[in-house]
């Protein structure tokens, strides 16, 4: 990511939310605080940004940006929707089992910390982000009073060693906890050395009980990042915002890299868990992105302080 501008990924995610909120057939999959939230960051993005919201109720509108979404990735923006849905499905069984924290890496504009956090006050919530992103969300949250004592936001690069620091630093964050550790949309920007580095701490740093939940690309045939129904147009548009996809893993060797970092695969959504779990029978038609998954891990027993970690990228 350019290091002076916020998250382009995250305003489109936001954008993507309040569009689809629009549509009578995907408005009951967003919560309603989520569509209020995420137009309030779309109004702290920029003017332009907020002017949009207007222009989601016109017809033409509306046909331009389905022509944009089947230029880039064909069905990216539901993709965007149930992804979320079920990642907060996964979130409330965490929190049913005794989370004592959860910790958002790469939070962008995501809005489960801020709807979550009063609902479970005993729960602390900690939204890791770079500087840019994360001060547009702030301004945001705090013009709406969104924020309380158990919400904390830290500033921090994943790709620098700073970000555990920042994280142990605050006076809240709970060494040795059930902690419950989130990266949406998040892993596939960092290189290998980065994601051992995440590993490494949540070994050192959470309990046993502890899990890992984050969305992962998975290589195509000939060692591409991406989405596999993309177009060289998303290559184009994430290279020209500085935010490229790097890292990926297949599927078939997910178990074994999550061994070799001291963790063991629970649970493994793919875009067909999606539609079977959210789409009524007249949704199960549509095209949804594919190329990329979502992954519950739990640390294992076996973990050890000494591990290895071999580098992995497809």
């Amino acid at each position: 990511m350019r290091t002076h501008r916020p998250s382009a990924t995250a305003h489109v995610i936001a954008c993507s939310t309040v569009f689809l909120s629009r549509e009578p057939r995907y408005a009951h999959l967003v919560p309603a605080l989520t569509v209020e939230t995420s137009t309030w960051f779309m109004r702290a993005w920029s003017p332009v940004s907020w002017r949009l919201i207007g222009l989601m109720e016109q017809h033409w509108f509306r046909a331009v940006v389905a022509a944009l979404e089947r230029a880039m990735v064909p069905g990216i923006m539901l993709h965007y929707l149930l992804r979320k849905r079920w990642i907060e499905d996964r979130v409330r069984a965490c929190l049913a089992e005794g989370v004592d924290q959860i910790v958002i890496l790469g939070a962008g504009f995501d809005t489960l910390a801020l709807r979550l956090h009063r609902e479970f006050p005993h729960v602390r919530f900690f939204e890791m982000d770079h500087p840019a992103t994360q001060q547009v969300k702030r301004k945001a949250s705090e013009s709406r009073n969104m924020l309380g004592a158990n919400i904390h936001f830290i500033a921090a690069d994943l790709t620098q060693e700073s970000w555990e620091r920042a994280l142990l630093s605050q006076s809240d964050f709970l060494d040795q906890a059930n902690t419950l550790v989130i990266a949406e949309a998040v892993l596939m920007y960092l290189q290998p050395n980065d994601l051992d580095a995440i590993f490494k701490f949540l070994r050192e740093h959470t309990d046993q009980h502890s899990r890992f939940l984050f969305t992962f690309m998975e290589p195509t045939d000939d060692g591409k990042i991406s989405f596999r129904n993309a177009t060289w147009v998303l290559d184009a548009w994430l290279r020209w915002r500085g935010e490229p996809f790097t890292w990926g893993v297949r599927r078939e060797a997910l178990s074994s890299y999550l061994h070799e970092r001291g963790f063991s695969l629970q649970q493994l959504a793919t875009p067909e868990t999606f539609r079977c779990q959210y789409c009524s029978p007249t949704l199960s038609a549509v095209q949804l992105a594919e190329g990329e998954y979502v992954c519950l891990a739990k640390r294992s027993d076996s973990a050890t302080s000494s591990m290895r970690f071999p580098s992995m990228s497809a």
